[in-house]
């Protein structure tokens, strides 16, 4: 394989980017480094060189969409409804964060990732609470509608605009209960 001479940064980009479409896809289990490295048009070898293992890349991979659905939450106005409308968003424009964040979940077994994955969790739940003011039940309750969002972007359900409908509705339900 000849690989073309281009700065690190733009190669480790370009790594991200095939490891992200392969993880989406396999998970941690099922991708294996080579398939990354044809898509990314570079050695396997150079590959480990970059990242050290595989579990490190997909760690990475993993980090990258927690960051990017905090970026969405972040420049959205600080409601619970806002946030679930960026999110929304997010997922359609970009489908393979809500199926690495999915991956991230599923390779909870091994202990590495359960934790990695566990501290991005729960700094989504703190930063959902920091952006909109809202109670534990609230984040907790948004958190839920937002993993059946990504569950229907996931399997591409026809009715998901119903699910966006019944998202609102439940949260709308929780800031009522919060209101008593």
């Amino acid at each position: 394989m000849s690989e073309t001479r281009l700065p690190a940064a733009v190669r480790r980009a370009g790594i991200l980017a095939a490891a992200e479409a392969e993880f989406a896809v396999t998970g941690l289990a099922g991708t294996r480094l080579e398939a990354i490295a044809a898509r990314a048009g570079i050695s396997h070898p150079r590959i480990v060189q970059m990242f050290g293992s595989k579990q490190k890349l997909f760690l990475e991979v993993v980090h990258a969409a927690f960051d990017r659905i905090e970026a969405a939450f972040e420049g959205a106005e600080p409601t619970l409804g806002a946030l679930g409308s960026a999110y929304v968003g997010l997922l359609q424009r970009e489908r393979t964060v809500g199926l690495v964040v999915l991956q991230g979940y599923a390779a909870a077994a091994d202990d590495g990732v359960r934790e990695a994955v566990r501290r991005r969790h729960l700094g989504l739940l703190d930063a959902i609470a920091r952006l909109t003011g809202a109670d534990d039940r609230q984040v907790r309750t948004f958190l839920a509608t937002g993993l059946v969002q990504t569950v229907s972007a996931a399997l591409e359900l026809p009715g998901q605009r119903a699910d966006i409908a019944w998202s609102a509705w439940v949260l709308d339900l929780a800031g009522a209960g919060h209101r008593h």
